[in-house]
């Protein structure tokens, strides 16, 4: 004869499965949600430091050439459209196969800037294109382009920084895409002779896709602060939202390094490392 125990003993067994099963589905959907939060920080980490530094060297270089007319280094080549101090004008960086930099990075390809006047003059252009760019095995495309607007209301040089169709193409070949706007303020060094010395904050957002396919917006909540002297940001936070989930990265208290502190949604810590 049956007993009601005997019903109930798989049902319990029924009941704890589906339990088992639900908290392990939970698990692996939180450990997702991590990743994609781990994988679009990286990737927006990765995009803003190779654009900056692509934006930094192309200029060190080119004001070095318009100059002097050569560069210090052996490699890039440097050729212009018309004389140093004639503008419009158009300036190729030609960093051949292979052109390892200050610094120990590799880069190649062509970095094309065309100039609309001297940067010092308020209401200047550089629109920088990159041809078949590399640093380090990641391809680097768009357009970024750098507008001055004079000083700020306390005498600081500014400068509106765009990038449209930024894309990073990692060396495994997935590629996340970027596009930014930021307002670039020159706190310290403006009035020194080169750039060595300054100090800049950056504030504004951009937006892009991962290199899995996943949306998301990211806003500068508190300024970046970028010494010229160091490869990486030194300092400030983003907001990455995807998905609804919001996430914080902290790129810590001015020390020079190549790492930041992402908090997900749900509180875990993670460390992200920028490029080398």
């Amino acid at each position: 004869m049956l007993t009601m125990k005997n019903h109930l003993v798989p049902a319990a067994v029924i009941v704890l499965m589906a339990l088992s099963f639900s908290f392990t589905a939970c698990q692996k959907e939180e450990t997702n949600l991590n990743e994609q939060a781990i994988i679009t920080a990286d990737n927006e980490g990765t995009g803003e430091d190779l654009f900056t530094d692509a934006d930094d060297i192309s200029d060190v270089y080119a004001e070095s050439f318009l100059g002097s007319g050569k560069t210090s280094d052996e490699c890039p080549t440097i050729t212009t459209t018309a004389p140093a101090g004639t503008f419009p004008n158009t300036i190729t960086i030609d960093f051949g196969t292979e052109c390892v930099g200050e610094g120990g990075r590799t880069r190649s390809g062509q970095i094309v800037i065309t100039v609309s006047d001297s940067m010092q003059n308020v209401g200047a252009t550089r629109t920088k294109t990159f041809v078949n760019y590399f640093v380090n095995g990641i391809q680097i495309e768009g357009t970024y382009t750098v507008v001055n607007n004079g000083p700020n209301e306390n005498g600081n040089p500014t400068f509106t920084h765009t990038l449209t169709g930024g894309a990073i193409t990692l060396p495994d070949g997935t590629t996340a895409t970027r596009e930014a706007t930021h307002t670039v303020t020159v706190i310290e060094g403006a009035n020194t002779p080169g750039r060595w010395d300054d100090v800049v904050a950056i504030t504004g957002n951009s937006s892009g896709v991962n290199k899995n396919g996943v949306a998301y917006t990211c806003v500068i909540t508190e300024q970046l602060i970028k010494r010229h002297n160091c490869r990486w940001i030194v300092s400030g936070v983003k907001e990455i939202t995807r998905n609804g989930e919001v996430s914080t990265l902290d790129f810590g208290d001015g020390d020079c390094n190549r790492f930041a502190i992402l908090t997900t949604p749900d509180g875990e810590t993670h460390e992200i490392r920028l490029p080398k």
